[in-house]
């Protein structure tokens, strides 16, 4: 096999993978009110279960970057995917709901090995002057998953039942991971492992002040952006506009497609004009403009515009999203698996935190009706935290590197 076609199956391994994790981290959007049904729990104990996701997810990342720079991309990857099918299976037979925490957890710890890994094989394996495309590409692939975790998988619980639908899932990831396996071969560049040892490599980078100061872009932009897609946005839809749950997937659907087209986009803008703040800026102002929009007129907008406003939080993420080629070019690449996983993390803590304690908000607020008014407080919190976030993005550096940063 050339090289180029064994580069491409690596990518397109990992990037079926990081599908799975997205299907899995949005997915629970529309079955939320199944579940609360089912297993009789209010909106602050289904945002805990949500968030058990995300919480080993951020714990899974500095590891999982260690794992990277040290052990390679293959083993990193596979024993990973196992853990997640496992937690999958678990989450898809629970009679209780501590069992179905404990499976999303497994599920979320698992699959956090996903995304930095495939940064860290195109980092390997591919140009580093197209590291920001090719981010943007799996990314868009992978968001297929947020497409998929909306109408499609409605329709598909419908149909079969929310159990059967993600014991279909935990079969298909399953296969994957397989593949994974043979197609994946690791790196043998000494450029991209690190020979110092693991607390010095986290020290470097925890000692950095803009690594620090960037960090508010991942912990509010996605923390609130994937709390909105991923868990609170289908009962938004259904609480406040009367949807179906179908229907609630279908208009959810469109934060999906923003991300799916505009990251590869905004990707390609950013290596063509070796810039990445203006990016970063745009994607950050954008977000703040969907959450301001949602504050002031969320509760009345026509169909259209509702459709509009999700495209716009998509396409507002996939331009921030370059936070993470950031993360890399702040670093030697010999650490960069572990920059960008302790980057991750980030994101991570604010995605679990926020997701529980927006289901908080709901409980707390209004005798607990979930009305529009208890999500117009989320939205205005929204504001105050990605207005910090731009403030940290305005003050950061341009990052751009040509070309990969060995260690001296």
């Amino acid at each position: 096999m050339s090289k180029n076609r064994y580069t491409i199956l690596i990518f397109l391994s990992l990037s079926v993978l990081y599908f799975f994790s997205i299907v899995h981290r949005v997915g629970v959007a529309v079955i939320a009110l199944d579940i609360m049904n089912e297993f009789r729990t209010d909106a602050s104990l289904l945002g805990f279960m949500s968030s058990m996701y995300f919480f080993p997810y951020a714990v899974a990342q500095i590891p999982v970057g260690i794992m990277l720079d040290r052990i390679g991309i293959r083993k990193t990857v596979t024993i990973l995917s196992l853990v997640a099918c496992l937690g999958n299976l678990i989450f898809s037979v629970s009679p209780s709901i501590q069992l179905l925490t404990l499976g999303r957890a497994l599920v979320g710890f698992g699959v956090g090995g996903f995304y930095v890994s495939s940064l860290k094989a195109i980092a390997v394996w591919f140009d580093p002057k197209r590291f920001a495309t090719l981010t943007g590409a799996l990314t868009s692939i992978g968001n297929i998953g947020g497409v998929f975790a909306s109408s499609p998988l409605a329709l598909l619980t419908l149909a079969l039942g929310w159990r059967y639908s993600f014991l279909l899932i935990f079969l298909f990831m399953l296969f994957f991971t397989g593949v994974a396996w043979l197609a994946i071969k690791d790196e043998s560049a000494e450029c991209f492992r690190s020979k110092g040892s693991v607390l010095r490599d986290l020290r470097t980078i925890f000692s950095k002040g803009e690594f620090l100061r960037l960090a508010l872009v991942p912990l509010f932009v996605y923390g609130f952006f994937i709390s909105f897609q991923g868990l609170w946005g289908g009962p938004f839809l259904i609480d406040v506009y009367g949807m179906s749950k179908p229907a609630a997937g279908n208009f959810l659907m469109f934060i999906g497609l923003g991300f799916m087209i505009l990251g590869p986009i905004a990707g390609f803008i950013s290596d063509k004009t070796q810039r990445r703040k203006p990016v970063l800026i745009t994607g950050v102002l954008l977000s703040l403009l969907f959450w301001l929009i949602m504050y002031a007129a969320g509760g009345s907008l026509g169909d259209y515009q509702l459709m509009s406003m999700l495209f716009l939080l998509g396409s507002a993420f996939g331009f921030t999203n370059i936070y993470m080629t950031v993360s890399k070019e702040l670093f030697t690449t010999d650490i960069c698996g572990t920059s960008m996983a302790c980057f991750n993390t980030f994101a991570f803590i604010g995605a679990g935190f926020f997701q529980y304690f927006m289901g908080l908000l709901l409980d707390m607020t209004y005798g607990g009706s979930r009305i529009f008014a208890s999500y117009q407080l989320i939205f205005l919190i929204g504001v105050v935290c990605i207005t910090a976030s731009l403030i940290a993005a305005i003050l950061s550096r341009e990052t751009f590197q040509a070309g990969p940063v060995c260690p001296t």
